[in-house]
């Protein structure tokens, strides 16, 4: 499936019940719009190397 598939298979595993995680790229690309995100700090997630940092996601209505 691939590298990114993986993350975000593994950030989702980190999430719990009506939670949203998201890396720091997804933050990026989605600046200036109307979701607000918490930094979590960094996480290690099984099969990559380096520690990802990553972040709570809500919005405001």
């Amino acid at each position: 499936f691939g590298t990114t598939v993986n993350m975000a298979a593994r950030i989702c595993a980190k999430a719990g019940g009506g939670e949203i995680l998201a890396p720091i790229v997804v933050r990026e690309l989605v600046a200036g719009k109307e979701f607000l995100f918490s930094d979590r700090g960094e996480t290690e997630l099984r099969g990559f190397e380096d520690p990802v940092r990553v972040f709570e996601v809500s919005w405001q209505d």
